[in-house]
């Protein structure tokens, strides 16, 4: 067969596509991977060892700047307290306390004198007058307790004798020569002379009290110089301290507390807080002790009351469990003082410190190490806050109430079910046999005493839940009425300051409402509005007529001094205050 024109042709031999992994060189491409693997090495490097762990520079840094403080103080050390007082610096302390001293003796002194004078009287005067008071206080409960209005006037007769019933008393002379005076006083003379020495007094110790203000403050500037510039340690055991950190372990340190499920790392970067000497922020300055402090050297510093370090022990209640923050967080501050976004329990500040101390201790009333956290409740107490608003450790009557309520009514199911059970055994017995007769006797019968004993614990409980309804929270007066009891121009001086008023009430002092406190000269006219709207919206009623004949005043103080009164009320102010301390002080009820 003949071949075809286009199998005549020659063939060229297929030139294969252009391959890149053998017509072009990767090392470029393996260069630049390979640089990328080394910076992201390095990166994560430095990250392991200084962004993951912070601490390891800080606990660096803490162990130099506290080896070059005890260094500094080594020449100081068993320093004593002679060579200290020997000082300019104490010297000078020193004769500032003296010249406040110096100040204000000459009045001291005259009031020592005065309060040794007005002691001398007292001491004359106070068993005469606590015979004469309690022999008519024991005329005024017969007076209270007799059945016959002739016998009641008699009494009262007898009482107003023994008022007017001269008593002698001696004097101690005021010029000290240790002579008395004689002299004839009826009881009001003597209640008289015996309050107004007690006022005497009062106002003495009060500007004795200002006057060694000054000399207070120098006195204890002056000792904690004192305490500051003694160490209190050894060159031996300086050098122990510094052998420590020498071979120092530079690794988290951790506190485990189990029971409380706390892990605690605070003390990886706060070094100081359990070292023996009180270490201040200028002492670990970058510069040197004495030297600016930076925010390491603040975080290196001892813990400000080491008194709390042995009634709390780090190590059995952490660190986070008072103060807040995240006791576990190690790679930033952030995070260690729980500032993040989503941590629930931040760092308390500074100023509000105290109130981690309100997880455990809310019903002590008095902290003795949290002063600002006593005086809240303090004044939650005295302003009158507790009178509406309910918080633990103040009011826990509504609780006690309703648990005290809730055993009455058991008890109450008790007595029932044990009465229907006597009843039941004792119907029994008609028809039982002699052996079974006397045993539903003995138990119908141990079941009534039982009933008795029962009985008694109710009586109790009934008690203690009338002190306790009479404990709980009250709303105020109604103040529809207000215009049947009050003048309209009183209202605004009480919403001013009820406390100034009358001291304890329950109603509160409004900042708002008060212009020295909330620096606001509407106050003023903020009261004045409530009150016209009070006053517009109550009741418009008629005050009853004035009687023309006006009540018996000394009659009045001697049933308020005996008919119980004064179990609740009290009467007087300051040293003057008698009577309880449950209801308002009625001293300026007429004003």
């Amino acid at each position: 067969m003949a071949e075809t024109p286009d199998a005549i042709v020659k063939r060229e031999d297929e030139v294969p596509e252009r391959d890149p992994i053998v017509s072009r060189s990767t090392s470029g491409i393996m260069l630049v991977c390979t640089l990328l693997l080394i910076v992201v090495l390095a990166w994560a490097l430095y990250d392991e060892t200084y962004g993951m762990r912070p601490w390891k520079h800080a606990q660096e840094d803490f162990v130099a700047r506290y080896t070059r403080y005890l260094n500094s103080i080594k020449k100081q050390a068993g320093q004593t307290e002679k060579e200290v007082k020997e000082s300019a610096e104490y010297e000078q302390l020193d004769e500032e306390v003296k010249a406040a001293n110096e100040k204000v003796a000459p009045r001291k002194k005259e009031i020592t004198g005065e309060i040794k004078k007005i002691d001398d009287k007292l001491g004359a005067i106070t068993d005469p007058f606590q015979n004469a008071r309690g022999q008519i206080t024991v005329i005024n409960y017969r007076i209270e307790t007799a059945t016959s209005n002739s016998k009641k006037q008699s009494l009262r007769q007898q009482a107003e004798q023994k008022k007017a019933e001269k008593v002698t008393v001696y004097l101690p002379a005021d010029d000290g020569s240790g002579k008395t005076t004689k002299q004839e006083l009826n009881f009001p003379q003597l209640q008289d002379l015996y309050n107004g020495l007690k006022d005497q007094k009062a106002k003495l110790l009060a500007e004795n009290a200002e006057l060694i203000k000054e000399p207070s403050e120098l006195e204890k500037k002056r000792q904690e110089y004192l305490k500051d510039h003694m160490t209190g340690l050894t060159p031996e055991q300086i050098e122990a301290l510094k052998r420590k950190y020498d071979t120092f372990d530079y690794s988290i340190k951790q506190v485990n507390v189990s029971s409380a499920n706390i892990v605690d790392r605070c003390e990886t970067c706060h070094l100081g807080m359990r070292e023996p000497l009180t270490i201040k922020a200028s002492d670990l300055a970058p510069d040197g002790p004495g030297k600016k402090p930076d925010e390491w050297a603040r975080a290196f510093v001892s813990h400000p009351n080491k008194e709390l370090l042995t009634i709390h022990n780090p190590d059995k209640f952490g660190c986070s469990a008072c103060h807040g923050g995240n006791g576990r967080a190690t790679t930033s501050i952030e995070k260690g003082h729980g500032l993040n976004k989503f941590w629930l329990h931040p760092l308390y500040e500074k100023s509000n410190m105290e109130a981690g101390c309100q997880q455990c201790h809310t019903e002590d009333r008095v902290l003795q190490n949290a002063p600002t956290l006593t005086l809240g409740k303090d004044l939650f107490q005295y302003r009158g806050c507790v009178g509406c608003h309910r918080s633990e450790g103040f009011d826990r009557e509504t609780d006690a109430l309703a648990n005290t309520r809730q055993q009455i009514l058991q008890l109450e199911e008790n007595i029932k079910s044990n009465e229907r059970d006597a009843r039941a055994a004792k119907d029994e017995v008609a028809n039982a046999s002699e052996d079974e007769a006397p045993k539903l006797l003995a138990r119908a019968e141990s079941l009534t005493v039982a009933n008795s004993l029962l009985a008694a614990q109710l009586d109790q409980l009934n008690i203690q839940a009338r002190y306790l309804m009479q404990d709980q929270k009250k709303v105020g007066p109604n103040l529809k009425d207000v215009r049947l009891k009050l003048v309209k121009e009183w209202i605004p001086e009480w919403l001013k300051d009820p406390q100034a008023f009358r001291p304890g009430t329950k109603m509160p002092t409004f900042w708002r409402l008060n212009g020295e406190m909330a620096h606001d000269a509407r106050a003023d006219d903020d009261r004045k509005a409530i009150a016209a709207y009070l006053w517009q919206e109550s009741f418009d009623g008629h005050m009853p007529p004035e009687q023309p004949e006006k009540g018996n005043a000394a009659n009045g103080k001697q049933l308020f001094e005996t008919i119980g009164c004064m179990a609740c009320h009290s009467i007087g102010e300051s040293d003057s205050q008698v009577g309880g301390t449950f209801a308002a002080n009625l001293q300026r009820v007429g004003d």
